[in-house]
């Protein structure tokens, strides 16, 4: 899926999905990028569409990464490279 999939949802917050959705990868695991969600949606107040909408992201972005690596995808454990970078493609 594509992160334009995940902000379009009903009753979301269109940039707020984009903008996060746009980081994931930069905290260096899935359970990292869900702190920052969580950390994040109290932050900002975001409502829980939004915040399912971003949780739907993260999950897809590091199975698919997981999968295009050939690791077996178990959730939190998949390591990730250590540079800054995003999962999902950017939008220009």
């Amino acid at each position: 899926m594509e992160i334009e999939e995940f902000a379009s949802r009903h009753g979301v917050h269109k940039e707020d999905v984009e903008e996060f959705l746009d980081t994931v990868g930069e905290a260096g695991t899935e359970g990292g990028a869900l702190l920052n969600l969580y950390y994040d949606a109290r932050l900002h107040n975001w409502d829980i569409s939004t915040v399912r909408a971003i949780e739907a992201g993260i999950q897809s972005a590091y199975a698919e990464n997981a999968a295009n690596a050939g690791a077996i995808y178990n959730g939190i454990t998949t390591p990730l490279p250590g540079a800054p970078y995003s999962l999902w493609p950017r939008r220009f």
